[in-house]
This record gives C-alpha cells, structure tokens and sequence, in this order.
C-alpha cells in the first residue's frame, strides 16, 4: 500500500510540475507580448507626433503663420491628444498585465523552492508573489517618480504638453490675447492634466494590487521539499503549511 501510495504521489507530483511549467511558459510569452503591445502603441503615437509637427512647421512657412496654421493646429491637436489618451490607457493596461503575470512566474518559482529547496541559491529572480517581489525583480522601488518612468507616465507628459499647447493657441485665437496671458494658462493646464493622468494611474495601480491575492509574501520562508512528507503531494496542504510556519516565526 505505502509502495502504491509512493507511486501515486510521484506521478501526481510530476503532473503538477509539467503543469506548473506550461504556465510558466505562458506567462513569460504574455509579458513578452504585452511589451511588444506597449512598445508599438507609443511608437505609433509618437510616429503620429512627429509627423504633425511637420506638416504644421510646414503650413507655418507657408502661411506666415497666419490663419491657416491656427486652423491646422486648432484641427489637429485634439486629434492628437485623443490619440494620446487611449494610447496611455492601453500601455497602462498592458504595464499592469505584465505585473500580473510576473507575480505569477514567481508564485511558480516559489513551488520550484518548495519542491527542490537546494536550488533557490540559483533563482535570480524573487520566488514572492507580492508587489515588493515584483519590485525586487525590476531593482526598483514605487514612488511618485516611478510613474514618471513607466511608458504610461511618457505619454501622460505628451498629452499634458499637447493639451497646453491647445489651451493656448485657442485662448490666442479667441480673445487675441497677448503672449504671457497665453503661455500661463497653457501651463496651468499642462499641470492640471498631467496632475490628473499620474493619479489616474497611481489608482489603478493600486486597485491592480488589491485584487491580486498574495500566497508567499516576502517575508514568510519557503517550506521544505514535497518529497519529505505524503502531505506535500497536495499543493494546497503545502501553501497553508508555508504560511501558518511563517505566522508562527512572527509570532
């Protein structure tokens, strides 16, 4: 019966491990994907940019910059500030989708150390499914500053920039009203929107991080090998074991 048992628990073992692996691959191919994702949205963004600006410098030379500038500019800065707009909400999205799934990758090599303890010396990369492990696989910590660095805090900058320059170039046409009068209220503005878009995404940060559940924080310790008792042939028995031994170390 124990030699039945042993067996039993040897294949279930080698099952989880090869499923555990599937979706170790998965995940790693859906951070790669949501990069790719989040590096052809700002390139196609600032593409666009790139080529207004010089059709507008373009239209500027020609006109003067009279009446036709203003038009063009009127036109196409808020084509261009939309465009920014769903280009930071999508790579936001896509920053978020690679956080899930890094924490996941390290959930998955937190039961590589449970399995095999001898090779956690050898993982890099933390086995912490929380935001501190994630963070300590980036070397970085959250901050306001952070948000600036992210792909989503660039653009939040350029639609700020564009949604200034908009400001002024309406209140100049408007009111004709003389340059420092129109300069001011495009910074206000700018402050105002880019204000806006970093505490938007520092709230969906921190909602991203409530609804993810965390198994092995950073500071419980990784439980011994499955091999060791028959208990350990049930992931679950494993996880609870994990956290009420680390429960027990704080105490």
């Amino acid at each position: 019966m124990d030699t039945q048992q042993d067996e039993r628990s040897e294949a279930l073992q080698a099952h989880i491990v090869q499923c555990l692996t599937t979706e170790h691959f998965t995940l790693q191919t859906g951070r790669a994907m949501t990069v790719a994702d989040a590096s052809g949205r700002s390139g196609l963004f600032l593409s666009t940019i790139s080529s207004t600006l010089i059709a507008l410098a373009f239209i500027g030379q020609i006109s003067h910059l009279g009446t036709a500038f203003f038009l063009f500019a009127l036109v196409l800065f808020p084509s261009l500030l939309f465009l920014g707009l769903v280009t930071f909400e999508r790579v936001l999205q896509s920053a978020i989708e690679d956080i899930v799934c890094m924490r996941g990758i390290n959930r998955i090599r937190h039961f590589y150390v449970e399995l095999a303890p001898q090779v956690k010396d050898y993982f890099i990369l933390s086995i912490h499914d929380d935001e501190a492990g994630a963070h300590a696989d980036m070397q970085m910590q959250m901050s306001w500053w952070q948000l600036f660095l992210t792909t989503a805090g660039m653009i939040a900058v350029i639609d700020s920039l564009l949604a200034g320059a908009f400001a002024g170039l309406l209140l100049s046409q408007l009111f004709a009203s003389p340059l420092l009068p129109c300069l001011s209220v495009a910074i206000v503005i700018f402050l105002v929107v880019l204000i806006a878009h970093q505490r938007y995404q520092w709230r969906c940060w921190r909602r991203a991080d409530q609804h993810l559940n965390v198994l092995f924080p950073s500071d419980a310790e990784p439980t011994v090998a499955l091999h060791r008792s028959r208990d350990r042939s049930v992931p679950g028995r494993t996880r609870h074991h994990a956290l009420s031994k680390a429960r027990g170390n704080r105490i």
